[in-house]
């Protein structure tokens, strides 16, 4: 049967006045009526839980999302309040986080974007740009922008984990999936994206000193050229966001084979990277490798032009943005108060420095005591379900359970200050040459990384950003200082209450260790899937279909759109297999239910319409109320509590329902 998983949402959108017009008439009917009346936890134990909040919470004015379970307007206003202590103190020590953060407000505060000139540094890049009259010469200034202004290669370079060398960093051409505001996915059903590339590109090269008709003929070629790219993008892997599944290695000399429209090894070592050190290089869509070196011809030189103004303006705007009418059409212009801006462009740009300052006043060392037991004891809950799970080998589930033992977690407390003296050089006698200094000093720092082996206690997001993740490659999971915050983690909550929130993220996390897409990566972090034994492939190919089918078939939106279970199937598997570690950890209905409660809560968020479809085309996570009644459906505990029956919104046949480990 068909089962409306979402009602809460339709509520939610019809109390707000999003249409709801593509849902047929008797689905509407039904809905609206049951909708009447307070939710059961036996028919919508989402809506049981959020339904005063998703009834009375509204929408900021341009915000597509409401009522979400933490505000992450209390990181940025704990960010405000941090900085300006910082501002209205003095005597810090040349190069700390302090100093930095204070020099650049200050910087900041007195620029004058609209009246100051553009930059005489980037001035010249323009004029070098547009005089280039070779390849050659247009790929000397890619490179030189790069290493001196950390703006992007056109080549799409940068220093990324060697998933098929577990523990380094190397040389990576990354896929594109978007060239400025032409989104890949979106050329699939429509080019009309390509019509603002292409006038984007026109106003760069009218800015660049192009005469209009010029202007539009390279900026249609530039279109041209994206196209072409796009045209040989490996999109089922793009859509997928499997990339690993494509990454391949290559020595210079293999680069040099399929590049041979330029000289690789120069052209890296323009870009700053040690060509001592780095000896190969990774990539992971090949023919989109080899049509970017197709493009790399002179007859293509004003196009390839319009690309590099592009993304030098793209990282600049701010200052040249200002001066050209038709450049603010596409980048727009800011006129807010200088101060309100100082503190924007802080927060923006300068997060490594706010970061250990944010650790420093809102994390402690009894949290981390906290999170560090709920990390080990679900590592505990996850030993007990791998060496139960008797549908695997026992190669493999030993092989797991080495994988499990190897995960190591990064917590705030990991995070370290800088070494001021390092740091000590970052000045500038203006905002702008501040900012450059500070872009350019990081944009070397990160590729002297290529080449060299990783510390797998490195983190891998800000402790400030909301959020927590695992990384195969280095088989680490970060958990930051922003996501410790109630109703994920609370001091004075009870372990169950916290267990259902960020012990579900947790869990979440290190079962992305054994979901369908990183279960290929062995204990070692090198992404191998013949480290399987050919009957656990088997039976987890099998699993697969029967997850896939589950939720596809057994929710929706508004009973007509559907999960598309492929793209969500590694998230759906991290959310099954988090929900059945943790229920190990509880003995009683009363801590189950504190549990469950809470893990509901944490995800209680309203949405437009609109928003909700553009989730169920590009997103890996399903809509919050599926994460919640779908994982909750498949777990036997959770019929028992609330006696969930047979005609209840929340039951699901048991032939039906599915498993991650039993």
């Amino acid at each position: 049967m068909k089962r409306v998983a979402v009602l809460a949402l339709i509520l939610a959108l019809t109390a707000t006045g999003c249409s709801v017009a593509d849902v047929n008439a008797p689905e509407v009917t039904a809905v609206e009526s049951e909708e009447q009346k307070p939710a059961r936890p036996q028919d919508d134990f989402y809506r049981f839980v959020n339904e005063d909040t998703l009834k009375n919470c509204e929408f900021k004015y341009g915000s597509t999302t409401a009522g979400e379970a933490f505000d992450a307007d209390i990181v940025k206003d704990r960010l405000k309040g941090i900085i300006g202590e910082v501002i209205n103190g003095d005597g810090y020590e040349k190069g700390s986080e302090e100093y930095i953060i204070k020099n650049a407000y200050d910087l900041c505060v007195k620029y004058d974007y609209n009246n100051s000139p553009v930059p005489q540094d980037l001035t010249s890049l323009i004029k070098d740009i547009k005089n280039a009259s070779t390849i050659k010469e247009l790929m000397d200034i890619d490179a030189y922008m790069y290493n001196e202004y950390g703006v992007s290669s056109i080549l799409n370079v940068c220093v990324n984990n060697n998933y098929l060398e577990p523990g380094y960093l190397d040389i990576t051409f990354e896929q594109y999936q978007n060239i400025s505001v032409a989104v890949f996915e979106d050329l699939m059903t429509t080019y009309a994206g390509m019509n603002t590339l292409c006038q984007m590109g026109s106003a760069a090269m009218q800015y660049a000193g192009y005469d209009k008709d010029e202007a539009d003929k390279y900026g249609k070629d530039w279109g041209y050229i994206v196209i072409d790219i796009y045209n040989a993008t490996d999109m089922e892997a793009a859509l997928n966001q499997r990339l690993e599944t494509m990454a391949f290695e290559m020595s210079i000399g293999e680069l040099q084979d399929i590049m041979s429209n330029i000289d690789v090894k120069e052209y890296l070592a323009a870009l700053g990277f040690d060509m001592n050190n780095c000896t190969r290089a990774c990539a992971f869509d090949r023919g989109q490798l080899e049509s970017l070196n197709n493009m790399l011809c002179e007859e293509n030189l004003e196009a390839l032009k319009v690309w590099e103004l592009i993304n030098l303006i793209d990282s600049y705007s701010i200052f040249i943005t200002p001066h050209s009418e038709l450049l603010i059409k596409y980048y727009g212009i800011d006129d807010s108060d200088p101060e309100e801006r100082a503190m924007r462009s802080v927060i923006a740009y300068l997060e490594d420095q706010t970061d250990p300052l944010y650790v420093e006043k809102y994390y402690n060392d009894e949290m981390d005591d906290g999170i560090r037991k709920i990390c080990d004891d679900i590592k505990d809950g996850y030993r007990e379900l791998i060496k139960g799970a008797d549908w695997l080998t026992e190669e493999t589930r030993a092989g797991l359970l080495v994988k499990l033992e190897n995960i190591v977690y990064f917590t705030a407390k990991d995070l370290k200050r800088h070494d001021n003296a390092e740091y000590s050089a970052i000045t500038g006698k203006d905002f702008f040459e501040f900012y450059h200094n500070y872009v350019k000093f990081n944009t070397k720092k990160n590729m002297a990384t290529a080449g060299v082996k990783t510390d797998r206690t490195s983190p891998q997001m800000p402790m400030q950003l909301f959020n927590a993740c695992y990384n195969p490659s280095v088989n680490n999971i970060t958990i930051t200082a922003a996501i410790m915050n109630a109703p994920f983690y609370e001091l004075d909550a009870d372990y169950y209450t916290n267990l259902g929130g960020i012990g579900f993220i947790v869990a979440h996390e290190m079962g992305h260790a054994f979901d369908s897409n990183c279960i290929k990566f062995n204990s070692d972090g090198k992404y191998d899937p013949s480290w399987l034994a050919q009957a656990d492939i088997d039976a987890l190919e099998k699993r697969n279909e029967n997850a896939v089918s589950y939720f596809e078939d057994n929710f929706s939106v508004f009973g007509v759109y559907h999960v598309n279970g492929e793209l969500t199937l590694g998230e759906n598997y991290a959310d099954l297999g988090a929900m059945e570690c943790i229920v190990t950890l509880a003995d009683t209905d009363e801590q189950l239910d504190k549990m469950f409660t809470n893990f509901a809560k944490t995800w209680c968020e309203k949405k437009l319409d609109t928003a909700v479809f553009e989730q169920l085309k590009y997103d890996v996570h399903s809509p919050a109320v599926i994460r919640v009644n779908a994982i909750l459906c498949t777990v036997d505990a959770f019929y028992d509590l609330y006696d969930v029956k047979e005609g209840d919104g929340m039951y699901i046949e048991p032939e039906k329902r599915i498993s991650r480990w039993y």
